[in-house]
């Protein structure tokens, strides 16, 4: 049991909680020890039940997850009782689902699979000692779009509060079975607009970077703003490329994730409107199943100002999960994709679960699930979720 969970049920009523701790220290035999299927919520009051009776009905059930690096008994206890509140006064069964809290790790491991540690200096752990985060699932039976909306508002305000990211989906993505993930590149798996830092380099930076803020906004064509910023690049030597892709800084979290995914059978690939360049260091680097960018054309040393062949834009980077779902035989709920810019939407929306990181306005109010108090070691939480769903309380 999760120390969550502990500190929930001692310092909570009522007095049921004392029997599901007394269940995990007893030392009694399974035949003689009470079997909790089920612990739900409504209205203040707790519920414990040896019978699984809530059914989660696909066409209408939601799960809320919730991440953090501490998620306090106080932080959960106050969005229970204002969900709740919400569904009673649409009235609609208040019975929340409680799943047994788990734990996902904020950093990669290295000399055992219990310690973890961040090579980064600037990822979202470093002001912390933490190397474990809290997971929290919660489940809804019913939710209408006009409560869904009501919902968010109300978890918006709790997670800014709390600093904990959440995700209201109706599918949770299993890394017991084989899924992929699809990641943007510039600002998703790395912490910078590679273009950008190629124009500094070649004297054009402000020019360029002002196109390029436009664009992840969705203010302009990103297939005709892409070329107009490479025209710049013309005559910037090959070399400008190697000094940015040795610099490349990446996203805390991106090794724990490609790890993760790794070790439970996932592909996790990259689709980028930025280019080839880069994405084929990062897979050579990191080990990246795929990679799909722009190439730039180059000719003795030089580049040339275009771009060979057609645009990766935000219509083929959905395509391209789809076709990596049909090639690696990816059951649809187990799609998942995740960037930060308006190139990204569509491919967010075509996956089971579409997730913004440190998005883009226009992207946080579209994108299914956005991480904002996380890096990539969110994801992590979030695709570990289904554990707490698969997961028993005895």
């Amino acid at each position: 049991m999760t120390q969550l969970a502990e500190t929930l049920f001692s310092n909570t009523p009522p007095i049921a909680w004392q029997q599901l701790l007394s269940l995990h220290s007893s030392k009694k035999s399974d035949e003689n020890s009470t079997k909790i299927k089920q612990v739900t919520y409504c209205q203040g009051q707790f519920n414990i039940s040896a019978q699984a009776q809530q059914v989660m009905n696909a066409a209408s059930s939601h799960y809320l997850t919730l991440i953090g690096t501490t998620v306090t008994s106080d932080a959960l206890l106050n969005l229970l009782s204002a969900l709740s509140q919400l569904q009673v006064s649409a009235q609609i069964s208040g019975d929340i689902v409680i799943y047994p809290p788990a734990n996902y790790p904020l950093q990669l491991a290295t000399t055992d699979s219990n310690a973890v540690t961040n090579n980064s200096s600037t990822a979202t752990t470093s002001n912390n000692s933490a190397t474990q985060g809290d997971i929290v699932v919660l489940g809804f039976t019913q939710l209408t779009a006009t409560l869904q909306q009501q919902f968010k508002a109300t978890l918006a305000s709790w997670s800014n509060d709390y600093q904990i990211d959440y995700a209201l989906s109706q599918t949770l993505p299993s890394l017991s079975q084989p899924g992929i993930v699809l990641m943007d590149m510039d600002s998703t798996t790395i912490q910078i607009e590679c273009i950008d830092e190629i124009a500094k380099l070649a004297g054009v930076g402000e020019q360029v970077a002002a196109v390029t803020a436009k664009a992840m906004n969705g203010e302009l064509d990103f297939a005709a703003s892409l070329r107009s910023r490479v025209a710049t690049l013309t005559h910037c030597p090959e070399a400008v490329l190697t000094q940015v892709a040795d610099a490349m800084p990446l996203m805390p979290g991106l090794e724990l994730l490609i790890a993760t995914l790794h070790q439970a059978n996932w592909k996790v690939a990259i689709a980028s409107g930025g280019f080839t360049y880069f994405a084929e260091r990062l897979q050579t680097d990191l080990g990246f199943d795929a990679v799909y960018a722009n190439e730039l054309e180059i000719v003795d040393g030089i580049l040339t100002g275009k771009v060979i062949g057609g645009i990766v834009d935000a219509q083929v980077k959905a395509d391209t999960l789809q076709a990596l779902a049909q090639q690696y035989q990816i059951a649809p709920q187990q799609t998942v994709a995740i960037g930060d810019g308006a190139n990204d939407l569509i491919m967010l929306k075509s996956a089971a679960l579409g997730v913004a990181i440190h998005a883009k306005p226009i992207v946080q109010q579209q994108a299914q699930v956005a991480l904002n108090h996380h890096d990539l070691e969110g994801l992590v939480g979030l695709l570990q979720a289904a554990t707490c769903v698969e997961a028993s309380w005895s």
